[in-house]
């Protein structure tokens, strides 16, 4: 796959996670709250994102989109979840750091 490809990849898992407020809005209420009280931690909220967030929206994606003999999986594998959780994360942090926070 080019990078064309992987980039579009992670944009879309991305895109119908953060547009999905049943998958988005439980970890980012999390989120700000944990950065609120001065206990974030970077590497645990792409991990949250991932688990909480990804891998729900994945699996939906493949019901909606995908074909039968499709996996969730294999669609968006770990790398694809991880890079597009880093992207939701730092995105997060630069609104939690101008102070607009989920509440």
């Amino acid at each position: 796959m080019s990078f064309e490809t992987l980039d579009s990849i992670v944009a879309e898992l991305e895109l119908y996670a953060t547009n999905t407020e049943a998958y988005i809005a439980p970890v980012m209420r999390t989120l700000s709250k944990k950065h609120r009280a001065n206990v974030f931690d970077y590497e645990r909220a792409i991990h949250a994102v991932e688990r909480y967030c990804l891998i729900p929206a994945a699996k939906q994606y493949k019901r909606e989109f995908g074909s039968m003999t499709d996996s969730w999986s294999g669609m968006f594998p770990k790398s694809i979840r991880e890079q597009a959780a880093k992207n939701i994360v730092d995105h997060a942090l630069i609104e939690f750091r101008l102070g607009n926070y989920w509440s």
